[in-house]
């Protein structure tokens, strides 16, 4: 199975992921899709820094060798940090919605918050 490799997994997680950004109402799962969807990208640059017969990239010697590039694992690095603190970020905006509007669900919010901007509107008349 040549075709099912990391990056063939990590496109298909990222699309579940964007369907789960796109099509669910729920805020929680929103994020859930969000972390998805950066350990997909995280998948992909692992996958596409992987030689099979690579080597350290320490020298030693020997011509010939395929060294590995540790460009893309020091990116995934300061990936994985980025997206752990966009992740904490959106969970306590999230977290300052629900104990706001009492409710998950992006619509309703919506909603609630136009409901608020018109009556605004109302009092500056």
């Amino acid at each position: 199975m040549e075709w099912l490799n990391g990056v063939t997994i990590g496109v298909v997680l990222f699309v579940i992921g964007l369907l789960a950004l796109m099509l669910r109402r729920d805020l929680i799962v929103k994020l859930l899709g969000l972390g998805l969807i950066n350990t997909s990208v995280i998948l992909c640059l692992i996958s596409l820094g992987y030689y099979t017969r690579g080597v350290a990239p320490i020298i030693t010697g020997k011509p010939g060798q395929i060294y590995i590039d540790p460009l893309p694992q020091a990116l995934v690095l300061s990936a994985i940090v980025i997206n752990l603190a966009i992740l904490a970020l959106s969970l306590v905006f999230v977290m300052i919605l629900v104990e706001r509007y009492h409710t998950t669900d992006s619509v309703k919010i919506a909603q609630q918050v136009e409901q608020e901007r018109s009556h605004d509107q109302e009092h500056i008349r």
